[in-house]
């Protein structure tokens, strides 16, 4: 398709155009006396009092009521059990939540030598990352996660003759992915 002569400066004059518009609608929007403005300079808006500025103490200061310990639970209106109860503990129903701790072990296995293998537990205290070149062809790694899923990631790639390297996640001795690879270099990520 060609281009008509004047076609990219009618584009451009429509461009500018639409960029003036938004502009234009952004400045009504927010106009200096509107409540939305970004930036409050201490100018009374309209329809503000004026007769009492900011900056001038109030002549007239209540003191606060002091409520004594015995009177705590009706100024509460006993929505509040145990308030006011005198040292020694205040009964409650409080909770103590902690991470879930979960035992997850990763393992990769194939005909011949592993080579590199790498895996990732996020919440782990002691091993959460790490690569590892095997030279066997069975290796494995157990930790202690904790949290909810996804415990563990893991990856390994095959070999330039194609025989499946297969990993495997178990969390708490139950197994909750495995995978192989397929073909030449073939790579898989297990998750669970």
């Amino acid at each position: 398709m060609r281009d008509t002569p004047g076609a990219q400066t009618r584009v451009f004059f429509i461009w500018a155009a639409i960029l003036v518009m938004v502009t234009v609608g952004v400045i009504v929007l927010l106009r200096p006396d509107s409540p939305e403005r970004a930036i409050d300079d201490g100018r009374p808006r309209a329809g503000e009092d004026v007769t009492t500025l900011a900056t001038e103490q109030a002549t007239t200061k209540k003191k606060p009521k002091i409520i004594e310990s015995s009177e705590l639970p009706a100024a509460f209106g006993n929505n509040f059990p145990g308030l006011g109860v005198q040292p020694g503990g205040i009964r409650g129903n409080g909770a103590s939540y902690s991470a879930e701790k979960h035992e997850v072990t990763i393992r990769w296995r194939a005909r011949h030598p592993l080579g590199l293998v790498a895996y990732i537990v996020p919440t782990s205290t002691n091993n959460s990352q790490g690569s590892h070149v095997e030279n066997s062809n069975s290796w494995s790694m157990s930790t202690v996660a904790f949290g909810n899923p996804d415990y563990a990631v893991a990856f390994v790639q095959a070999r330039a003759d194609g025989q499946p390297v297969t990993c495997e996640i178990l969390i708490d001795g139950r197994v909750t992915d495995r995978r192989s690879t397929v073909g030449p270099y073939g790579s898989v990520w297990c998750q669970g």
